[in-house]
Formats: structure tokens, sequence, C-alpha cells
């Protein structure tokens, strides 16, 4: 598993206009920044990787 590195300097917001705040997980992609919340939608929308849920 990656680790997390801890950054003061952080975008403000990400690539859907959600807020990055203090505290928060977010993804770097290139140039595309993703908060954790909105990952899924991200690789899902934006990506187009498909996603699978075991039941």
């Amino acid at each position: 598993m990656p680790q997390v590195k801890h950054v003061e300097d952080h975008p403000i917001e990400d690539v859907f206009g959600s807020e990055i705040l203090p505290g928060d997980l977010y993804w770097v992609f290139g140039d595309v920044v993703v908060s954790d919340l909105y990952l899924k939608t991200y690789l899902v929308e934006k990506q187009n990787v498909q996603c699978y849920r075991v039941i």
C-alpha cells in the first residue's frame, strides 16, 4: 500500500470542485486532483474503469 504524504501546501479543490481541507485525503493523477470522497466517481466516469461490488 502506498504511503500517505503529509503536506502543508495543498490544492484548494479537486476536479469536481469539491473543497479540499486540511486533513482531507486526495489523489493526484498527473495534473488532476481528486478528493478521496470522489475517487470511485472519477475512475468510473473520467477514466472508464470498471467497478465491481461483491455480493
